[in-house]
């Protein structure tokens, strides 16, 4: 909770296990679009595998479609790529997946395994596919034996390597900006903490001034009224033998009472403003 009153964590708008709704749109969208790639691609790999067309492209629409799971299950979305691979299909799948498992919170172990994995499957893909069209004639080339190997290790790295890495940065940076939230948090309910604390010792300080005051007053007022009694008696004594004493005496006892009436309402002033 902030100064403010609100909550770093925020709310869930999203269905089932997406926590805002853009956020299921965006892989609604990827797995349309997957799942899409994959069929198109499903139809060539049902003619050479020598299976009936629709077979080749509702398997595609399948194995596409498991992107829209990557947030929850990024190890089954790694794991469908890597087993579709030497079907030639699944580009984006590999891809997002391969992001979405390095973003992650998992184990650096099982990401590492998975995309060493991905990144085997996709090289030796690769290099069949390139060898296969050279002796079928397809592609023609003048180089060494060593190009096709080149290629397939540069196309399974631009494939592998960049996702990855994204993925590594986005999820490094969002536990860095958790981790400092919450210190900014820790940081803000100590504040809190000093400040109630803080507020406890000031009224400690004020119901100790108080009391203070309260005493001090008991004592002028009675001081004050004591001598007012004193006076009081000795105007009574004097009173039919020197009317002139009586008078001044008289006189004394009201100053007396007006002084003690004005300090009891500046303490009392002083002890209702708090």
């Amino acid at each position: 909770m902030t100064t403010t009153g609100d909550d770093h964590t925020e709310a869930r708008s999203g269905p089932w296990w997406w926590e805002r709704r853009r956020s299921a749109v965006l892989d609604w969208s990827l797995a349309l679009l997957s799942a899409l790639e994959c069929s198109v691609e499903g139809y060539p790999f049902a003619q050479d595998a020598g299976i009936p067309e629709a077979a080749g492209v509702a398997f595609g629409v399948v194995a596409g479609s498991t992107l829209l799971w990557r947030r929850r299950w990024p190890i089954v979305v790694v794991l469908v790529s890597i087993a579709i691979a030497p079907a030639q299909m699944g580009l984006l799948l590999t891809v997002v997946g391969l992001y979405t498992l390095a973003a992650s919170e998992l184990p650096r172990r099982i990401i590492a395994a998975l995309a060493g994995m991905s990144l085997v499957g996709t090289l030796v893909v690769t290099l069949v596919r390139a060898q296969q069209d050279m002796a079928r004639g397809e592609v023609e080339l003048s180089v060494g034996d060593w190009f096709v190997p080149f290629i397939s290790i540069t196309a399974s790295l631009g494939v592998t390597a960049p996702p990855l890495l994204l993925g590594l940065y986005v999820g490094a940076r969002r536990r860095l900006m958790e981790s400092l939230r919450e210190r900014a948090d820790s940081l803000e309910r100590e504040l809190q903490l000093l400040a109630e604390r803080a507020e406890e010792r000031a009224e400690w300080a004020r119901n100790e001034e108080r009391t203070r005051i309260a005493r001090e007053m008991h004592d002028v007022v009675a001081h004050r009224v004591s001598l007012m009694v004193v006076h009081a008696a000795a105007l009574q004594a004097v009173a039919r033998k020197d009317p002139e004493k009586a008078v001044k005496n008289a006189a004394l006892v009201g100053d007396m009472g007006r002084q003690a009436l004005t300090e009891l309402r500046e303490m009392l002033g002083v002890l209702r403003s708090g």
